[in-house]
């Protein structure tokens, strides 16, 4: 889409990310039954590959306008950006965990890959509803001269 607005661009971005997180809770779902540490490992690195891409237009595209046409803003798009920190540190957690096994040869403890994974995917998806609820709509509206 050549002629997409920012706006358009960000809903394409949280679109993609809640597809990420159904894979998330596909993965959980499938535990302790199994786990395809190798294919977790590959959707965990598109994770953390997509929240710093998505994250990244989102802190310097989105925010900014927001930040400008609505000063009063300010203390939920810092909390958004604390969100982004947070969302990367579970990301990583989660990777490492799932990285230990592979290196290590140990047998993942299902119950707390899943805890991670369904943290993960729950404060995940929270964060999207309230960008597609409430910051896309902002970002939609006509700037005011």
């Amino acid at each position: 889409m050549t002629d997409a607005t920012p706006a358009d661009r960000f809903a394409e971005l949280l679109a993609e990310q809640f597809e990420l997180c159904a894979e998330l809770e596909a993965l959980a779902d499938s535990l302790p039954l199994r786990m395809d540490t190798y294919a977790a490992m590959s959707l965990l690195e598109r994770l953390h590959a997509t929240l710093h891409r998505c994250q990244r237009f989102e802190e310097g595209e989105i925010f900014p306008t927001l930040a400008t046409r609505r000063p009063d803003l300010s203390p939920t798009l810092d909390r958004l950006r604390a969100e982004h920190f947070e969302d990367q540190d579970q990301a990583s957690d989660l990777r490492d965990a799932v990285e230990g096994f592979l290196t290590r040869r140990e047998p993942p403890k299902a119950e707390e890959i899943g805890y991670m994974l369904r943290g993960l995917f729950t404060s995940l998806r929270r964060h999207l509803a309230f960008d597609r609820d409430v910051i896309l709509p902002l970002c939609r509206l006509p700037a005011v001269p």
